[in-house]
């Protein structure tokens, strides 16, 4: 229904996620915590957002995380989908 693949980080003031496109969320949680205000891809927050982006990248390497869409993990484990390309609910 419509998920989106992304990834993220929270420090103790930010929180960043990015898609498979790239930065979609970045958010300063002490000035703004209630997440109004995303500042991903604003000239202002390009060098946070790529201190962030580095972060992750490291993070997502330490847990061999190739941050691939989801219908690459599903052909890559074999899961079978229905015509909706999502994984049929069994009990």
């Amino acid at each position: 229904m419509g998920g989106r693949e992304c990834r993220g980080i929270r420090t103790l003031r930010y929180t960043y996620v990015r898609d498979l496109d790239g930065p979609w969320l970045l958010f300063d949680n002490r000035k703004d915590p209630f997440q109004l205000k995303n500042l991903a891809r604003q000239p202002a927050s390009m060098k946070l957002q790529a201190e962030l982006e580095a972060i992750l990248s490291r993070k997502l390497a330490e847990a061999h995380d190739e941050f691939r869409s989801g219908g690459e993990y599903l052909q890559k484990w074999g899961y079978a989908v229905d015509a909706s390309g999502t994984v049929p609910y069994t009990q």
